[in-house]
């Protein structure tokens, strides 16, 4: 049995809108915002920690400093499917993220998936749950967490 639920086209376009913003700032040095696209309850968990709003305040502004890191994400297979309460949707996002610091810097950081849940509040989706999944590039992946961090020795 499948979970598959369509959600309306129009409701895709703001999900995907929100995701490409997203990405945007986070590949053009405007991490420092990156919490303001989530819910007041919204929490991102991946390779860099669990996170709430106030915990990426702090991490998107260390990270906006940080301009000698250059990185790009790329996404598809993008699958969204109606959630369990009105105004909730979950989703899949498959991603590949390159970043200059990695060797060869045209070869994948990461590649994985974010798995999302997104909430309509006062008629704007934002991000309830984000969740960073590397499959592929996972040391990579924690080797960029610890540099974010300022643990260099631990992101050899």
């Amino acid at each position: 049995m499948t979970d598959y639920r369509p959600v309306p086209a129009i409701t895709r376009v703001e999900i995907e809108q929100l995701i490409s913003e997203m990405l945007y700032r986070l590949d053009h040095n405007q991490a420092d915002t990156t919490w303001e696209l989530y819910t007041e309850d919204g929490v991102s968990v991946g390779p860099m920690g669990d996170m709430d709003r106030e915990a990426m305040k702090a991490w998107g502004a260390k990270r906006a400093l940080q301009t000698d890191i250059v990185g790009r994400h790329f996404i598809g297979a993008i699958r969204l499917v109606a959630g369990d309460v009105p105004d909730e949707v979950r989703g899949t996002v498959q991603y590949l993220t390159f970043r200059d610091t990695n060797e060869p810097s045209t070869q994948p950081a990461s590649v994985g998936e974010f798995r999302e849940v997104y909430r309509r509040v006062d008629g704007e989706w934002r991000y309830a749950r984000r969740e960073i999944v590397p499959v592929f590039g996972g040391q990579a992946a924690a080797a960029h967490a610890a540099r974010l961090a300022g643990r260099a020795e631990q992101a050899k």
